[in-house]
């Protein structure tokens, strides 16, 4: 898990996010593990620094990968909406067209607000 934290108040405008800072743990998985190609299942779990879970969000997972002109492959985009199943962790579907290195970023909103985010890499297995 990795630790994310809204930025101070005068960032706010550059930031898209607002409000006082609270510092959150934002944990990702996926079933299979890793990820493949076709489909796959995305989970976010996430607490506060504390423990306790955050609750009542709206979170989703982008996963993203640059075109590659060269092997004829336009850039890629697929978006997981992840449902609350309680305890702060939350889960949804996603299908994965090709195998490779997927860039990922969970967005965690509340009231239209993003309160965390999180970017990271994901290695899909299977074929193009």
């Amino acid at each position: 898990m990795a630790s994310v934290s809204r930025p101070p108040r005068g960032a706010a405008a550059t930031s898209g996010m607002s409000g006082p800072a609270e510092r959150m743990d934002v944990g990702f998985s996926s079933d299979p593990s890793p990820a493949k190609k076709g489909e796959n299942a995305v989970r976010v779990k996430i607490t506060r620094t504390d423990g306790k879970p955050v609750t009542g969000a709206e979170v989703n997972a982008t996963f993203f990968m640059a075109a590659m002109p060269a092997m004829g492959m336009a850039a890629v985009r697929s978006v997981a909406t992840l449902r609350e199943k309680g305890s702060g962790t939350y889960e949804g579907p996603l299908q994965l067209e090709t195998s490779g290195t997927w860039q990922v970023t969970v967005v965690v909103k509340r009231g239209g607000q993003t309160i965390a985010s999180k970017q990271l890499s994901v290695s899909a297995a299977g074929g193009m």
